[in-house]
């Protein structure tokens, strides 16, 4: 097939072929599109902006002084090496206990996550 009987097969109707084509609809179909048309434009309106990065993304850690050449987060208020996240956590184990304390003894997100994963494939 060439180039140009390719184009002909997938050529765009005309404008008349369109309005055509639209005054034949019932109003009830025009109806439905316009209506699928205004909530898919609030829904693109509604939906969350993009977050504002903490700090600048080109400048994201800053050298510590005296320590030859290492670095540090812009996000940490002073040089002192952050060792624990959280005072009470200080092992993996206590990492996962105050996970389940903070979730109510709910599950892990993986296991929540592969829970569901399977249930997709029940329904299938």
């Amino acid at each position: 097939m060439q180039d140009h009987e390719l184009f002909q097969y997938f050529r765009m109707p005309e404008m008349v072929d369109c309005r055509q084509y639209v005054c034949t609809l019932p109003t009830n179909t025009l109806m439905g599109f316009g209506a699928f048309v205004a909530l898919t434009t609030f829904w693109y309106a509604m939906q969350l902006q993009a977050l504002k990065p903490p700090c600048d993304l080109a400048m994201q850690s800053v050298e510590v002084a005296g320590s030859d050449g290492a670095r540090r987060s812009v996000l940490l208020d002073s040089d002192k090496p952050l060792v624990y996240f959280y005072d009470d956590i200080r092992m993996l184990y206590e990492g996962f206990q105050r996970g389940t304390q903070v979730s109510n003894n709910g599950p892990l997100v993986i296991k929540r996550h592969l829970e569901d994963h399977q249930q997709e494939k029940a329904h299938l």
